[in-house]
């Protein structure tokens, strides 16, 4: 669908191309109004104005849609912006890898391998509950999709299963290392820790969160979604349910992180730091391959994390 990205611009470049808009605002300039937009796609953002007919369009222009824009490329401040001449929603097949980032990795060859992990769950009853999960194909197809975060971690399309099949091998790993975890628990765990973050991102043009992201939480879309499963499985062990929907309910281990309770069993605490380390690692990883370039040793300030990273010096 796209012929030229926002990382590609150069000044006097002819567009005529979509982006999704993300900001909008009706501005005054010497008594004259005037538009001003925020556009962007998988490469970037860039601010687009519109001098004529700025209050004609301004009601087309809904946050969130993908639109064509016809305008060219200038500057302002020592900045790319575009001079919109006009613009209207999109038609037709959206291509949402063109607007959003999207895993590096194979999505289809992660999912086999999330599959072969949840396969060799042994437990009958947890057994049932994984088949259940998968071959609800809708639910997979959403959950193939789904970012793992907004910001911070596994901020792209493909990213909850990316984060999801790494906090399952390394409780894998973990089930190997202490004895006393169950292991055909932590892996169910592991699987369906994550899995409200199905429905808390709205992912139209861009990450942002869902009405059911903002009132309720993935942690609850996800107790709530495996509690409605394991009652349709016949006997299920009340005692089994119980510290699975532990596990949904304590992985961010901190009350003050949205954690309803904190971890209280061995593979509660468990996958809590699996979940923290792969999300921390994950993290540290998109600000290392973003902004290390040569003669460059520490990225700049991160507030999320109240530091600053180091890179190192490049190797010759």
């Amino acid at each position: 669908m796209k012929s030229i990205f926002v990382r590609d611009f150069k000044v006097g470049n002819r567009i005529a191309d979509f982006f999704v808009l993300r900001k909008k605002e009706l501005k005054e300039y010497d008594g004259q109004k005037f538009l001003k937009l925020e556009l962007g796609d998988k490469s970037g953002r860039v601010d687009a104005v519109m001098w004529d007919d700025a209050e004609k369009f301004y009601p087309r222009a809904e946050v969130g849609n993908i639109i064509q824009v016809k305008g060219s490329v200038t500057t302002y401040k020592d900045s790319m912006q575009i001079k919109l001449e006009s613009f209207k929603k999109a038609e037709g097949k959206i291509e949402l890898s063109d607007f959003l980032p999207t895993s590096e990795k194979d999505v289809e060859e992660l999912f086999s391998k999330l599959k072969e992990i949840a396969f060799s769950v042994e437990n009958r009853y947890l057994k049932a509950l994984l088949e259940n999960l998968f071959d609800d194909s809708a639910l997979m197809e959403k959950f193939k999709q789904a970012p793992g975060g907004k910001l911070w971690h596994h901020s792209y399309l493909g990213g909850l299963l990316e984060h999801t099949l790494r906090v399952a091998q390394i409780c894998q790993k973990a089930s190997d290392l202490y004895e006393l975890v169950d292991r055909d628990l932590i892996i169910t765990g592991a699987l369906v820790h994550d899995i409200g973050k199905i429905s808390q991102y709205s992912t139209t043009g861009f990450i942002d969160y869902s009405d059911e992201g903002r009132l309720v939480g993935h942690i609850v879309s996800g107790y709530e979604m495996i509690a409605r499963r394991i009652e349709k499985i016949k006997d299920f062990p009340e005692k089994l349910s119980l510290k699975l929907r532990h596990l949904i309910l304590s992985h961010q281990g901190q009350l003050e992180m949205a954690s309803p309770v904190v971890p209280q069993t061995l593979e509660a605490i468990i996958l809590h730091h699996a979940d923290e380390m792969d999300a921390k690692a994950g993290a540290f990883t998109h600000i290392i391959k973003r902004d290390k370039y040569k003669n460059k040793e520490w990225s700049d300030f991160v507030p999320l994390i109240q530091r600053f990273i180091y890179f190192g010096e490049d190797e010759k």
